[in-house]
């Protein structure tokens, strides 16, 4: 049986127990978890186990154990006190259940020999039972396709991004952040201590996995760094795998270690493993969720020369020098480019080298599309960065009256353009708002989001479109060097 069929039960569970309800509704724990799967709408029986209920607890029918349910539920998630879970994981086996979460803590990440101890047992257990463990001290799975989602920020649609992660909080924050831009989920896995199934077994899986197209990973620490680095490289080639490696600093390293009793390995060897496989290295949660929206929508992309068009000789300047600190270059445009540009573009209050400080042009669709037009088809560019700054209804004295509808056109030519442009050159947008304006922030989240759903990535500032793109083409450039690619791989996967 492959890996995708031994866990397929985990992830598309036709029922759900929760062991250690409590009939009080308030804080975290087992009713959260119930709660939370009525309110999105999960299709199977969900059931209550707790030894005090009565027939129902939080309108679900309620039993006092595992072992009283009639049939054997696909899925058990246990929230009780750590000294209990051999207990209830025992229960488990009596009853004939093969998956289960354990959301409890208190175990080796405690650092005290009680909690080793408890991990211990629950281990033997484990191996004894043959149980298809997630955890302990984890959040568990999360599947927008099955509306298994009982934790999260709820699932705005089904995508393609699966995200394994040591943190269940990252986990958390991440399912908020990649959906603000756009990028939906296939499946998030949060392991925590990963005393059953480890985290080789769910890359293994989402390997497989038809539904997912782009892996991501938050890690403390491996066990089997041999087999790891043989696996992410091999799964690297037909999807594209971005890791944030978190302890490799001695305070980082530290924190890892009371976090998920993990331990979390030197720096250069971590180097040495991302130099071999190929994998994309990103620092921060946001930045995982950036370079997956290239990935959802552009095509292999190898060259770094870009066209910059904004507005503003500062901002122009701190364009150029941004992309040229992330790997990127701003080439000149050439002086038949150029004539052209000068025909209708003047030459005061603006420049048409490159970037192009062309205010002018932001809000009048007829001038952009002969400036964009001209500007693309240089031989000098690989790609373009467009900067735009959303309409908020607010524009007071400064504006033509036409301002909004002109930015409105212009926005919907750009996704138009990027979609179709002749010369196969992509575009990404930076949608900038002043951080101290509440409107400008919410116009401006929500200008990237219809940017991205419409397939066009777009971002909240230069820096983290450059950062994305310079990973992008990294990943592409591994490829080609190694001859592990194809000329188009799996990374068109569908949009989100």
């Amino acid at each position: 049986m492959s890996r995708l069929e031994e866990l397929h039960s985990m992830f598309y569970p036709r029922s759900v127990a929760v062991v250690g309800v409590s009939t009080n509704p308030q804080g975290w724990g087992g009713h959260a978890f119930i709660r939370r799967l009525k309110r999105v709408g999960f299709p199977g029986d969900v059931y209550a186990v707790n030894p005090k209920a009565s027939n129902e607890v939080h309108g679900v029918k309620a039993y006092p154990s595992v072992k009283d349910i009639p049939e054997p539920p696909d899925m058990v998630i246990v929230s009780v006190p750590a000294r209990r879970v051999p207990e209830v994981l025992e229960d488990c086996i009596a009853a004939g259940v093969k998956n289960v979460h354990i959301f409890s803590s208190g175990f080796s990440e405690t650092q005290e020999e009680e909690g080793r101890q408890l991990e211990a047992r629950i281990t033997e257990i484990i191996r004894r039972g043959n149980l298809r463990v997630v955890g302990p001290n984890c959040m568990g799975l999360y599947v927008p396709a099955s509306k298994f989602t009982a934790w999260g920020a709820p699932p705005k649609g089904v995508g393609k991004l699966a995200f394994l992660s040591q943190s269940g909080g990252h986990g958390e924050i991440l399912s908020r952040y990649a959906q603000e831009l756009g990028v939906y989920f296939s499946k998030v896995i949060s392991f925590g201590n990963a005393r059953g199934l480890q985290a080789l077994d769910f890359l293994e899986y989402l390997a497989e996995d038809p539904d997912t197209g782009i892996i991501a990973m938050y890690l403390e620490g491996m066990k089997d760094g041999n087999r790891f680095t043989r696996l992410v490289r091999e799964v690297n080639r037909l999807k594209p795998v971005i890791i944030w490696k978190g302890g490799l600093t001695e305070s980082g390293a530290r924190a890892a270690a009371s976090h998920t009793a993990s331990m979390a390995g030197e720096a250069r060897v971590w180097d040495a493993f991302f130099a071999q496989t190929g994998a994309i290295r990103v620092n921060s949660l946001e930045e995982m969720a950036e370079v997956a929206l290239l990935f959802l929508h552009l095509k292999p992309l190898l060259g770094r020369r870009v066209l910059l068009l904004g507005g503003g000789g500062g901002n122009a300047v701190a364009m150029a020098d941004i992309c040229s600190r992330n790997g990127l270059t701003v080439p000149t445009l050439a002086e038949h480019t150029r004539k052209q540009l000068a025909e209708f573009i003047p030459l005061a209050g603006n420049s048409i080298r490159n970037p192009l400080d062309v205010w002018l042009v932001q809000h009048n669709l007829e001038m952009f599309r002969r400036c964009i037009e001209i500007a693309v088809a240089d031989p000098a560019i690989d790609l373009v960065i467009a900067d735009r700054y959303p309409h908020n209804g607010d524009n007071g004295d400064d504006g033509p009256p036409d301002f909004e509808e002109g930015s409105r056109r212009v926005e919907e030519f750009i996704i138009e353009f990027a979609k179709n442009n002749p010369y196969g050159k992509p575009m990404v947008v930076a949608v900038n708002a002043p951080t101290n304006d509440p409107n400008g922030m919410r116009a401006a989240a929500e200008l990237r989001l219809k940017f991205a759903l419409a397939g066009v990535p777009a971002y909240l500032s230069q820096v983290s479109a450059t950062q994305a793109l310079s990973r992008f083409i990294g990943y592409h450039e591994f490829l080609a060097k190694t001859g592990e690619g194809k000329s188009e791989p799996a990374l068109t996967c569908c949009r989100s």
